[in-house]
């Protein structure tokens, strides 16, 4: 028994354009997953990625600096791939200011798109996943969130 073998599964990864979120997405793929790339920006190369390990891929566009758009992106991932089994909550955005200069309009932004949003996301997908019977989330952290950060406090707060 393979304990990463995901065949018949269905992954959405926030932030799945580039770095951190493609990596996921394409391992996702890579253990036998199809994946839904979420993000403000289209993950075409990450959607190829994962076609060329012959797995499905749904590009679903969503800004996850407000709600709005959570409870699209879990039914996009629905009828795009069929069910949904694994939410990675990776997107995320950073703002620099000394913590003394650092502004609320900043604090706002980082904290409404790195925990506010994954919040309300795990709760639309959770909704989904008990109703399933099964469903994992993923949160991915930050080792500031261990270091702190007088540059970056709203960062370090909502890791």
């Amino acid at each position: 028994m393979n304990p990463f073998d995901l065949s018949g599964r269905v992954a959405a990864v926030t932030g799945a354009n580039t770095g951190i979120g493609q990596a996921i997405a394409v391992a996702l793929a890579a253990a036998g997953a199809d994946v839904a790339l979420v993000g403000r920006t289209p993950a075409t190369d990450t959607a190829q990625q994962v076609r060329a390990l012959g797995r499905r891929a749904a590009i679903v566009s969503a800004d996850l600096s407000t709600i709005a758009p959570v409870e699209r992106v879990v039914a996009e991932t629905l009828e795009a791939l069929g069910r949904l089994d694994i939410l990675v909550n990776n997107a995320g955005i950073i703002r620099r200011a000394d913590a003394v200069d650092f502004t609320e309009e900043d604090w706002d932004a980082v904290v409404d798109t790195n925990l506010k949003s994954v919040f309300f996301l795990s709760q639309a997908a959770g909704r989904h996943m008990i109703a399933q019977g099964r469903g994992r989330i993923i949160n991915i952290a930050s080792m500031l969130t261990f270091q702190g950060g007088v540059r970056v406090p709203s960062y370090t707060a909502s890791k």
